[in-house]
C-alpha cells in the first residue's frame, strides 16, 4: 500500500506541477532493414541511436552491433533502464571494459545486472574520444540517473522540492512587483523634477525638457524590465532544478548563461583593440577640429588676418570642414566599430544610403545654395537686402536657410535654394557705410525740375539719420504722359534703422512740397485740376495731431 501511495504521489505531482508526460523516452525512427552501418549514413540533424531518459542524453548508439539496427538496439536500453527503477537504490553502476572479437566495449552493469554496452564504433568521430572516456562518462550519468529517479518516489522530498519551487516563484512575483512601484515611483519622481521647475532648460535655443523626460523615463523601464527578466531567468532556474525530472533543463540554461556571458566577454576582450582605434580616431579628429575651429574664430572675430576670408566666409567655412572631417572620421571609424561587418549592419548601411539617395537632393541643394551665397558675398549678416516681396536686414546666413528681420520686427526665414535662384537687392553695398534709402516722387510738368530737386534734397536734410556723405542724389528717371518721375537716393548710418528713416523721409517730402505750393500728382489723375492739390500748412497739426 505505501509502494502504491508513493507512486501515485509521484504522478500527481508531475501532473499539476510539471505537467505530464513520459517520463523515459528514446528517439527512434521507423524501423529499418537491419544494417551493420555506422548510423551518421542513415541519419539526417537527429540521431536516431541517442537514449534519452528523463530529458537525458546518455549515449548516442552509432552502430548496430547485434541489434537488427540501431534503434533497436536504442529501445533495449531503454527498456533495460526502465527495468532498473523497480529495483533499489542502494547498488552503484560499474562499467567494464572488455574486448570481444576484435571489438572494444565498454559495459555498463547495475548490481549483477547488465544494462547496455558501448561499442568503439559509438564513438564520435568528429570528437577526440576514446572509449574509457566515453564509458566513464556513461556510468556517472546512469549512476545519478538512477539515484534522482529513486529521490522522486520519496514523498517527503518530493513535497519540499514542490514547496520550494513554488516559494521561489512567489519571491519572483513579490520581487517584480516591487520593481514595478520603484518604476513607477522614479518615474512619477522624474517627471515632478523635469515639469516641476520653470526654469527652461535650454540647449541651443531649445527646451529639451520634455527629451530628457521621455529618455529618463524609458531608460528607467528598459532597467526595470532588465532587473525583471534577469530574476525570472534565475527564478525558473532554481525551480527547475528542484525536480530531477526538469534538472536537466535548469543545467541547459545555466549554460547558456555562462556560455553566452562567457562569450560576450571573449568577444569585448577582442573588440578592445578595436575600440582603441576608435577612440584614437574620435580623439584626434576632435583635436583637428579645436584648432581649426580656434583659427577660423579668430577670423570672425577679426583678430586675424586672411586675404581671402572674411568673418562670414571664415564662419561657412569652419562649419563646412568640421563636418566634412567629422564625416570622414566616422567612415575611417567605421570598420573598427563591433559588429560593423554583420548583416545587420550592412542592412543599416543600405537602409541610410537609401535615405541620402532619396532625400537628400533637395537638403544638398539648400547647402550648396547657402554656400554660394556667403563665397560668392553677395550676402552678409547686417545687409539690408530684398528678394521677392521680402525685405530686411541678414540676421543670420545658415548652412540650410537665411533669416531676416523686416521693418515690422518679423523673422522670416529664406530658404538658401530660393535666395540663390532668386535676385538679390542688396541696400548695404555701394557705400563705404550704412544702407541706401530709395524712394520716388511723381510731379507735373508746370513744377520746374531744378526746384523739385532742391525741395528732394532739402527733405533729405531734414530727415534725422540720413547721412551727409554720400549726399544723397535726386534722378529724373521717366518722363511719363502727365508727370515726371523723380527718384531720391540717399543713405542711412545702420540698416535696421532703414524702415524708420524712410518713414521719416515720407513725411519731409510731404512737407516741404506743401510749402512750396507743389501738387504731388500721385496717384493718377485724368484731367487738370483748377487749383493745386495741396494741405494748407495751419492743417498740418489738425486733431488728433499734435504740434511738432
Amino acid at each position: 500500500m505505501t509502494r502504491f501511495a508513493s507512486r501515485f504521489l509521484f504522478w500527481l505531482t508531475y501532473a499539476f506541477v510539471l505537467g505530464n508526460g513520459p517520463i523515459v523516452r528514446a528517439q527512434p525512427e521507423a524501423p529499418r532493414a537491419p544494417t551493420n552501418k555506422p548510423a551518421e549514413t542513415q541519419l539526417s540533424d537527429t540521431p536516431v541511436g541517442a537514449v534519452v531518459v528523463w530529458n537525458r542524453t546518455l549515449v548516442t548508439f552509432r552502430s548496430a552491433q547485434d541489434f537488427p539496427d540501431v534503434a533497436t538496439r536504442a529501445k533495449s536500453a531503454v527498456a533495460r533502464i526502465e527495468a532498473l527503477f523497480d529495483e533499489r537504490a542502494d547498488e552503484t553502476v560499474r562499467v567494464q571494459f572488455t574486448e570481444i572479437g576484435g571489438r572494444k566495449l565498454a559495459r555498463l552493469y547495475y548490481g549483477a545486472h547488465l544494462v547496455f554496452a558501448v561499442a568503439e564504433a559509438d564513438l564520435n568521430p568528429l570528437k577526440n574520444e576514446t572509449i574509457e572516456d566515453v564509458g566513464e562518462r556513461t556510468r556517472k550519468q546512469l549512476d545519478q540517473l538512477v539515484r534522482d529517479h529513486a529521490d522522486q518516489q520519496s514523498v517527503p522530498r518530493t513535497l519540499r522540492n514542490a514547496a520550494e519551487a513554488a516559494l521561489t516563484m512567489a519571491l519572483f512575483a513579490a520581487f517584480w512587483l516591487a520593481v514595478a512601484r520603484l518604476r513607477n515611483a522614479g518615474v512619477r519622481r522624474i517627471h515632478t523634477h523635469v515639469h516641476g521647475t520653470r526654469k527652461r532648460v535650454a540647449v541651443f535655443g531649445y527646451d529639451v525638457r520634455t527629451a530628457v523626460f521621455t529618455v529618463a523615463e524609458s531608460l528607467c523601464r528598459v532597467l526595470s524590465l532588465g532587473l525583471i527578466i534577469a530574476a525570472g531567468y534565475v527564478a525558473l532556474t532554481f525551480a527547475l532544478d528542484r525536480f530531477p525530472y526538469t534538472r536537466p533543463w535548469s543545467e541547459q540554461l545555466r549554460e547558456l548563461f555562462f556560455d553566452s556571458a562567457a562569450g560576450l566577454a571573449r568577444s569585448a576582450v577582442e573588440e578592445i583593440p578595436n575600440l582603441l582605434s576608435v577612440v584614437i580616431i574620435f580623439f584626434v579628429t576632435r583635436a583637428l577640429t579645436r584648432v581649426l575651429g580656434g583659427w577660423f574664430s579668430t577670423i570672425e572675430a577679426g583678430q586675424g588676418a586672411s586675404g581671402w576670408l572674411d568673418a562670414e566666409s571664415a564662419r561657412a567655412t569652419r562649419r563646412l570642414l568640421v563636418i566634412g572631417m567629422w564625416i570622414f572620421a566616422a567612415t575611417v571609424a567605421f570598420p573598427y566599430l563591433p559588429g560593423s561587418h554583420s548583416e545587420a549592419f550592412r542592412g543599416i548601411s543600405v537602409l541610410v544610403g537609401l535615405m541620402v539617395t532619396l532625400g537628400g537632393s533637395g537638403f544638398v541643394g539648400q547647402i550648396i545654395g547657402g554656400l554660394a551665397a556667403i563665397y560668392s558675398r553677395s550676402v552678409r549678416t547686417g545687409d539690408h537686402i530684398t528678394v521677392g516681396e521680402i525685405s530686411g536686414v541678414v540676421q543670420e546666413v545658415g548652412m540650410l536657410s537665411t533669416k531676416v528681420v523686416t521693418r515690422t520686427r518679423e523673422e522670416v526665414t529664406i530658404p538658401n535654394a530660393t535666395l540663390i535662384s532668386s535676385a538679390i537687392r542688396n541696400h548695404s553695398r555701394g557705400a563705404a557705410k550704412g544702407a541706401a534709402v530709395t524712394t520716388g516722387v511723381t510731379i507735373g510738368y508746370d513744377a520746374p525740375w531744378r526746384l523739385v530737386e532742391a525741395m528732394l534734397k532739402t527733405a533729405a536734410d531734414r530727415t534725422e539719420g540720413l547721412l551727409n556723405a554720400p549726399e544723397p542724389t535726386v534722378l529724373q528717371t521717366a518722363l511719363e504722359d502727365f508727370y515726371v518721375r523723380y527718384e531720391l537716393t540717399a543713405f542711412v548710418e545702420s540698416a535696421e534703422r532703414r524702415g524708420d528713416v524712410l518713414s521719416r523721409l515720407h513725411g519731409h517730402i510731404q512737407d516741404v512740397f506743401n510749402e512750396n505750393g507743389v501738387q504731388i500728382m500721385s496717384p493718377n489723375f485724368e484731367a487738370q485740376p483748377e487749383s493745386p492739390v495741396l494741405v494748407p500748412k495751419k492743417k498740418w497739426h489738425a486733431a488728433p495731431a499734435k504740434p511738432e
